[in-house]
């Protein structure tokens, strides 16, 4: 699972990941306090990040051209910087308005991180590594994901969320110059494998990534955004985009359901969301692994189809506690298998000279569905009820199935 051709260089893109996910879920952990410090609603505290997002999804597909122009490398470090420089602002901030501009500091400097940090692993990888290259990656967030409640949030309970925020910023701040310090530049004129549609290398030459000419081209190749828009960008963006939707619905909202819908304690509740994560690192490192002996796009279609099953099942899982732990350790398993997999085949298609910018746009797809997807799942638990928006969120996993299929035609 962890033999891949860079390891250092892709531990060290694995770290800065996870730090990147660290600062994407710190203030929620310490929103009641700052509802009591600054006298503002959860509304208002909510809002915050939604500015975060909404700044960090915008900046991505920029981040990805900037990339292509000016090396990943140094982007990625940058972009930590600023992140964590919007963090510092936030602990020092006096009111409300300091802690928006805070807000879009930081989520300019975190979009910068995926477009960068996954085309470096395309670039870096083979066909036959990509998988478990991605799949290592993908641990990362969810390990960045799953540390900041407790860090942030233990270190405020004890100390102070000042200081909190402050040695996260520290943190990334210190991180940055060791990924700098360690991680070298890549050769431009370096060769790798030519990846067929299979996801294969071809056996007769070696030849940087490509996806070869192909007569479906919809514009001018020397448009801003380097990437060919051609049919198989389209498809990408739906499967990325149904990955993203489904992954914001269920991550947002499946502490709400157990507490309001099954009736369980937010302990209890908060217990079944860690052990989801934990199937999703566990699935994030074997679906990597697959991905690299399988066929990718049926391994992406089995996953979401899945998923589309057990989604629309929830419903039906009685109400007794060792069987929802279950249930959702399995969820995650099988909805976050898409997601190494998915970054898996758009590595497929990279080019050196426009890896950042189709990691941006996929990426934009992602953080489109991410925000689509608890606006989505909210409005149907409202008018229907909230067991019926599981049902909802298994249409969304079925057409990413949709768009998995349509890929093996590409």
């Amino acid at each position: 699972m962890f033999s891949v051709s860079n390891p250092r260089e892709v531990w060290l893109i694995t770290v800065a990941h996870a730090v990147n996910e660290f600062y994407s879920v710190a203030l929620p952990p310490i929103l009641p306090l700052l509802v009591n410090d600054f006298a503002i609603s959860y509304g208002e505290a909510g809002a915050l990040l939604t500015v975060f997002f909404a700044t960090y999804s915008i900046f991505q597909l920029p981040a990805g051209v900037l990339a292509d122009r000016i090396g990943q490398r140094w982007l990625l470090a940058a972009g930590m910087i600023v992140l964590a420089t919007g963090v510092l602002v936030a602990a020092g901030a006096q009111n409300y308005g300091t802690l928006v501009i805070a807000e879009i500091i930081a989520g300019v400097g975190g979009s910068t991180y995926h477009p960068a940090g996954m085309s470096l692993i395309s670039d870096l990888e083979s066909g036959d590594t990509e998988g478990k290259a991605m799949g290592i990656h993908g641990l990362g967030g969810v390990v960045g994901t799953a540390l900041a409640p407790a860090l942030v949030g233990g270190l405020a309970a004890l100390v102070d969320w000042r200081l909190a925020l402050t040695v996260s910023a520290a943190v990334g701040i210190v991180y940055a110059l060791i990924f700098l310090t360690l991680f070298h530049d890549i050769d431009s004129t370096e060769s790798t494998p030519v990846i067929e549609s299979d996801g294969g290398t071809d056996p007769n030459g070696i030849s940087e990534k490509t996806t070869g000419d192909s007569p479906s081209r919809w514009s001018n190749p020397t448009a801003l955004i380097s990437v060919p828009l051609e049919r198989w960008v389209a498809v990408l963006f739906l499967a990325n985009l149904a990955i993203a939707t489904e992954l914001g619905a269920v991550r947002t909202f499946i502490t709400s359901y157990l507490v309001e819908h099954i009736g369980l304690t937010a302990t209890i509740a908060n217990g079944i969301f860690f052990i989801m994560l934990v199937g999703a690192g566990i699935s994030s490192l074997g679906a990597g692994t697959l991905a690299d002996a399988v066929d990718r796009r049926m391994l992406g279609f089995v996953a979401m189809a899945i998923s589309t099953v057990i989604l629309g099942a929830t419903v039906l899982v009685p109400p007794i506690p060792i069987a929802l732990f279950i249930w959702f350790f399995l969820l995650g398993i099988v909805m976050w298998a898409a997601l190494p997999t998915m970054n898996a085949i758009t590595s497929e298609y990279s080019e050196r000279s426009f890896s950042g910018s189709l990691f941006g746009v996929m990426l934009t797809a992602g953080s489109l569905g991410g925000a689509v997807g608890p606006l989505l799942f909210g409005i149907v638990a409202e008018r229907f009820g909230m067991g019926a928006a599981f049902p909802f969120v298994a249409s969304v996993s079925a057409v990413g199935a949709i768009a998995f299929l349509a890929m093996r035609r590409m």
